[in-house]
């Protein structure tokens, strides 16, 4: 046990030395440096340095909107790790696919929506949440009728989740949280329902 925790420690600092050097990219694409400049201090230099530039990326990504998201978007685009993370979505370790999964939802590539879709049904549940919450961070309103029949599929615990994830495709998002409601009545008690409701800026009555 003291060897295994010696060598994620060993292995942590490691990659901790090696995210420090790409870094410095995230600061040009804040910097509103060109798109060339940040792809090239964002390129892996070491084999299995790939993985560490694509952490370093997304989760500096989760943070940023406007200019440099897409800058940094971009750098992703051309070093090919959206390309990776597409191909994980069929890795046989479901760890490895809910991180393509995850990833998908921040790099937002063209191809994540049909990507995501074709493989929904393959998850186990834990997964099919995270595949859930790319779709929704993706934007793409022509999913939402899939999100609310995935519904169909889900604990009815987990309903209201969906229903959050719903309201993140504004006015749309809203009429399908209305449809899940009246597909799942049961799974919504009266309060939940108004609460809700109010939430939406909708009549009670128009759910029921």
């Amino acid at each position: 046990m003291a060897l295994f925790r010696a060598y994620h420690r060993t292995r942590a600092h490691y990659r901790e030395r090696r995210a420090a050097l790409y870094r410095p990219g995230i600061e040009a694409a804040l910097m509103e440096e060109p798109a060339d400049a940040v792809c090239a201090i964002l390129r892996p230099r070491r084999w299995g340095d790939a993985d560490i530039v694509q952490e370093v990326m997304v989760e500096a990504m989760r943070h940023l909107e406007g200019g440099a998201f897409e800058t940094l978007r971009q750098a992703a685009l051309r070093l090919g790790l959206s390309e990776r993370a597409l191909r994980d979505l069929r890795a046989r370790d479901r760890h490895r696919r809910g991180r393509a999964l995850d990833r998908l939802g921040v790099l937002r590539p063209a191809e994540a929506v049909p990507a995501i879709l074709s493989v929904l049904d393959e998850q186990p549940l834990e997964l099919k949440l995270v595949a859930l919450r790319a779709l929704a961070a993706l934007g793409d309103h022509t999913v939402l009728p899939r999100l609310v029949r995935e519904a169909d599929a889900l604990p009815p615990p987990l309903l209201p989740r969906l229903i959050s994830l719903l309201l993140e495709f504004d006015a749309p998002g809203r009429r399908a949280a209305v449809d899940l409601i009246n597909r799942h009545p049961r799974a919504f008690p009266p309060s939940a329902v108004r609460d809700i409701l109010r939430h939406l800026s909708v009549d009670f009555g128009t759910a029921r």
